[in-house]
């Protein structure tokens, strides 16, 4: 694998060198009072009556490709992505115009490999520059983007690549391009081209070297300009069971999603995204959470990401990128969550009540700032103040120290995670959304929002609550979630069958509505609340249903607990298995790095600890609900096939892997279960 200052080195190479963001255009300002109030800058104007900026200085587009262009332009000299450098440890950043300039290349690279209108570009990379440039190189010439993740296997590689028709497959690495050449393109008929991306300039497979031999089309001869309703992306659902399906996103679904999330929910957009603001990007924008939300929204709105270098290094990256915005799944707000819990058990008892009273009155803070409670005394205030400084601003510089928003999705949330956040003073936003929705549905905001629901339907979207009479159903009545608007894909790629299971007639007898597979209700003022997913709900032996998803989030709020899955299909009552938090565990007990995990799980101790937080989380359950037994295994991962890329359980291969254990647990053999078996769930993105 090319190191990443070789990557740095060739963006130094291809691009010319960047300038300071502050010197750049007159910035968009914040307005007070309505959007009549905003005044547009010399700078701004000219664009206005180009059609490129309405009123308000946001940028109007109606394809991907008119977001990019018109954003290069309007933005050029601000900061968009960047990129760390080994030789300076720091991350270096390229502006807007820089990248438009790579645009123009990757376009005429393009081209020179037979990229034309309908053809399928595919990608297996994390995120980079390079795959952003190229993604909009292929929407210049009317083509559509297939990606991929690095972390999957070749077989699910080979698979997307025939079943798309990709013509072009750009690799990340040399040893997925190696890979690919052994594994992949010798069964694949259409694939005429692979290049890897971080190969040096200079190899004929070089992405690098077809750059370097381009030349920039700045006049946009090469153009094929694309419509709404040309294909953008064609990403293929992981999944939990099954082969993926490939989910048609227009440039329509995409461009209005954007629109609709940033723009409809509040009354100041640039209150909630805005040129100033910058994120780290370690959500794969190969799933269309951190495609649709952080990489098209954010050059919508002129922002800038740092390029995470991997998971391992996003605590190390948020200290030198300080976002902004962050754009993130539950797991990383937990674990902030579970560390200062951690601290908190083990500190002596001065230390433990200072960071007690901090949370409280960071708490009562954000109620009050938020309009939902009272403002602190005067006594209150001095004391939140100093507790703030030498407490809470600690706990916020771990997420870099300039975080004003963080949005969460991918999986619920826990209330009592996204309330202590909003005691640290950092508001996160949950929304909720599947691929196949592109992938926004419902969103909460700064003006909208509701702990415990997943915000409101964003601009021409509607949310309809779907009974098993097919009839609509009332606030706090739960059915399945559906929804009708310009978000909902085009369909399965060459899957009628599949589509057609998945889309129905509205109520309005016109529109197109998806069936999202999620149990949910709306509350009385509008905000909706997912409740669990219609495929995963079992029944126990004596007839009662379960939904083992909120079970799941309640046993995993533990400090002690990683990750959960509920067991009890056909059973008398539920059991669990649960990877624990051995450093946690060990902190708990003060047991020494020389005991071995073996050793811990075995530990009375231990085993008394979990069953009592599991008892504890599990309090306002039913009684039916709450599992009886429990058992300690492996974590879930990506490479043990048990979690799809996008950290989604893959329930059934676990209760596979550890059919044996589970045998145990119940002292029973396991019934069959074929009248349990699901279909392949449809693939939550948001």
């Amino acid at each position: 694998m090319a190191s990443t200052t070789l990557r740095t080195l060739t963006l130094r190479r291809l691009l010319r060198p960047s300038r300071s963001s502050l010197a750049a255009i007159a910035p968009t300002r914040s307005f007070s009072g309505s959007s009549n109030d905003y005044v547009l800058s010399e700078h701004e104007q000219k664009f206005y009556d180009k059609g490129w900026l309405d009123e308000r200085g946001l940028t109007q587009f109606k394809t991907l490709h008119e977001n990019q262009v018109r954003a290069c332009q309007i933005f050029a000299d601000r900061d968009l992505y960047g990129v760390y450098s080994d030789e300076t440890e720091k991350f270096e950043f390229s502006t807007y115009r820089d990248f438009g300039q790579q645009v123009d290349l990757a376009r005429h690279v393009l081209k020179d490999l037979g990229v034309g209108p309908g053809d399928k570009v595919a990608l297996i990379a994390n995120n980079r520059w390079e795959w952003a440039a190229i993604a909009c190189a292929a929407y210049s010439l009317t083509a559509g983007i297939v990606p991929m993740y690095e972390a999957q296997l070749p077989s699910d590689w080979s698979y997307i690549v025939n079943d798309s028709q990709a013509k072009v497959l750009f690799c990340a690495t040399q040893e997925i391009y190696d890979s690919v050449k052994k594994d992949v393109a010798p069964s694949a008929p259409t694939l005429q081209t692979t290049m890897c991306l971080d190969a040096p300039e200079g190899e004929p497979h070089a992405f690098a070297t077809a750059m370097a031999a381009a030349t920039e089309d700045a006049e946009g001869k090469l153009i094929l300009e694309p419509t709404v309703d040309d294909l953008a992306s064609l990403i293929y659902t992981s999944g939990t069971t099954g082969k993926p399906k490939g989910v048609e996103l227009t440039h329509n679904n995409i461009s209005t999603n954007v629109i609709g999330a940033a723009r409809t929910m509040v009354e100041n957009p640039h209150d909630f995204i805005n040129p100033h603001d910058r994120s780290l990007a370690f959500l794969p924008w190969a799933h269309s959470y951190g495609q649709t939300c952080e990489l098209w929204l954010g050059i919508a709105h002129g922002c800038s990401a740092g390029i995470c270098r991997g998971v391992p290094f996003i605590l190390e990256d948020l200290q030198h990128v300080k976002p902004s915005a962050l754009f993130a799944v539950p797991t990383l707000y937990k674990k902030v969550y579970d560390g200062v819990n951690n601290v908190m058990e083990t500190a002596n008892p001065r230390r433990k009540y200072l960071m007690q009273r901090a949370l409280e009155l960071g708490s009562k803070n954000a109620a009050y700032q938020q309009g939902r409670g009272p403002a602190l005394g005067f006594m209150e205030n001095l004391t939140f103040k100093a507790l703030d400084s030498i407490v809470l601003s600690k706990i916020r510089a771990r997420f870099g120290g300039n975080l004003k928003h963080a949005f969460v999705a991918g999986a619920a949330c826990p209330a009592e995670v996204i309330k202590f956040m909003d005691s640290l003073g950092i508001m996160v936003l949950e929304g909720y959304g599947l691929t196949e929705t592109s992938p926004i549905i419902t969103i909460n905001s700064p003006e909208q929002r509701f702990v415990g629901a997943v915000g409101r339907p964003i601009g021409d979207v509607k949310v309809h609550i779907m009974g098993d009479d097919g009839k609509e159903l009332g606030p706090g009545q739960d059915g399945e979630i559906c929804c009708t608007g310009p978000n909902i894909m085009k369909g399965y790629y060459n899957n009628p069958e599949a589509t057609n299971e998945v889309i129905s007639v509205a109520p309005d007898g016109v529109s197109r509505m998806f069936h999202t597979g999620d149990m949910g209700q709306f509350t009385e003022d509008g905000f909706v609340k997912v409740t669990g997913r219609i495929k995963e709900q079992y029944k126990l032996e004596n007839g009662k249903y379960v939904v083992p998803t909120p079970i799941e989030e309640a046993i995993g709020m533990s400090r002690f607990i990683t990750q959960v899955v509920l067991v009890g299909a056909n059973r008398p009552h539920n059991v669990v298995l649960i990877v624990p938090e051995w450093e946690a565990l060990r902190t708990e007990f003060q047991v020494s790095p020389e005991v071995t995990e073996e050793e811990l799980a075995n530990d009375e101790r231990v085993k008394e600890l979990i069953d009592a937080e599991i008892q504890m989380s599990c309090y306002n359950l039913k009684k039916f609900e709450i599992p009886t037994k429990f058992a300690f295994v492996s974590p879930f991962t990506v490479a043990n096939d048990m979690l799809t890329p996008k950290m989604s359980i893959r329930r059934h291969k676990v209760q596979e892997t550890y059919k044996d254990l589970i045998v145990e647990l119940y002292g029973t053999e396991l019934e069959s279960e074929a009248n349990n078996t699901n279909k392949e769930p449809k693939e939550k993105a948001a």
